[in-house]
């Protein structure tokens, strides 16, 4: 045991390091190290979101003296703008919008197909313009949520997108048979209410109370999706839940069906899945020790991610991210990158708290 608390901690002294190599001025951060893209390298507002959030649940933001965190607050509240195509003071990086909205020929085509497709009734994928406008409000929900993690906020209310019974109309709408896309949505819905006082709290719990599967304890409509869908799916319900003070329906079904079975590896899916265990875990002892075995297990998994030689993780397994909400950000060479180190040193912070071995300088996040 003794082994493995090292051995955890010594990761995150190393992606620390890692990770201060990717700022390259001020506030601002590289994707990875080597094989970034032109867009990578341009791009600004979300890297520097998990920047910080990285400093904070590190430790680095304690370093820091009064001006420099107040800059980088300001900094990250600079992108706030009142644009037609969203909802008014969204958190908008124009060398994003600039970007994803760049001409490329294979894009183009894929767009092309993808409006055929819509227009069969085979199947239904977000138009251009649905997608970039739930890309500006995932960028903003996370601006928020950064901000507000470190004890700040956004300096400009943004404008609720959906008044009054429009909400649940909005809610219903989407397609809970693939909960990992609509809980992405929905949690974004309860960091507004939390922080925007946007949206009333009582109507997304009462829509949640109607999701929940009573049987398995998660969180779709239809029949049960793939237990990737369950995991990411349950990951941003659970999220959203946190925001808004509402308790997880069914912990210890949940901590059951992920006791007997496994993330698909990749960054995103481990800490989703550590993360759900994590939550449930707060509110009850159920099978503590198979859920902290579980954890530890998926802890020595995730060494097939980490660089020995460079500290930090990679989000696939020998390659780079290479895409941040459509944006190609690097060619994937094999190398670590700022957005897997960020997840899974969030990862093993959480595994030392349900440990109750963290220390103190450490702190987990609020997604």
């Amino acid at each position: 045991m003794k082994k493995t608390l090292v051995d955890l901690n010594s990761k995150i002294k190393s992606s620390s390091e890692f990770v201060t190599k990717l700022n390259y001025e001020n506030y601002f951060f590289q994707p990875a190290l080597a094989g970034v893209t032109e867009a990578g390298a341009k791009l600004e507002l979300g890297f520097s979101c998990y920047g910080l959030k990285y400093y904070y649940l590190s430790g680095l933001w304690d370093n820091l003296n009064t001006t420099e965190k107040q800059n980088w607050i300001e900094k990250i509240n600079s992108y706030q703008l009142s644009d037609s195509r969203f909802p008014s003071n969204s958190f908008v990086d124009p060398n994003y919008i600039y970007y994803l909205n760049r001409f490329n020929l294979n894009k183009t085509i894929k767009n092309i197909i993808k409006n055929i497709i819509n227009s069969s009734g085979i199947k239904s994928y977000d138009s251009k313009n649905v997608y970039e406008k739930k890309s500006i409000n995932a960028e903003t929900k996370q601006a928020i949520a950064t901000l507000y993690q470190i004890g700040s906020k956004n300096l400009k209310t943004v404008e609720p997108e959906f008044k009054g019974a429009e909400l649940l109309n909005y809610l219903n709408s989407l397609d809970w048979s693939l909960p990992w896309a609509s809980g992405a949505q929905f949690s974004s819905i309860c960091v507004y209410s939390a922080t925007q006082e946007s949206y009333d709290s009582k109507l997304l719990k009462k829509f949640v109370d109607s999701l929940v599967d009573v049987e398995s304890g998660f969180y779709f409509r239809g029949k049960p999706p793939d237990t990737r869908q369950l995991f990411n799916g349950a990951m941003k319900i659970i999220s959203g839940l946190d925001w808004i003070n509402h308790d997880i329906h069914y912990p210890e079904k949940i901590i059951d069906f992920c006791i007997n079975n496994e993330p698909i590896f990749e960054g995103c899916d481990i800490v989703d899945y550590i993360y759900i265990l994590y939550m449930c875990s707060k509110e009850t002892n159920y099978k503590k020790k198979e859920v902290i075995n579980k954890m530890l297990d998926l802890s020595k998994e995730m060494q097939i991610l980490y660089s020995n030689n460079l500290g930090g993780y990679s989000y696939f397994k020998n390659k780079s991210q290479t895409h941040y909400y459509g944006v190609r950000i690097t060619e994937g060479l094999d190398t670590p990158d700022i957005h897997a180190t960020l997840l899974c040193t969030w990862a093993n912070i959480m595994i030392l708290k349900t440990m109750d071995e963290l220390d103190e300088k450490y702190k987990t996040l609020k997604p």
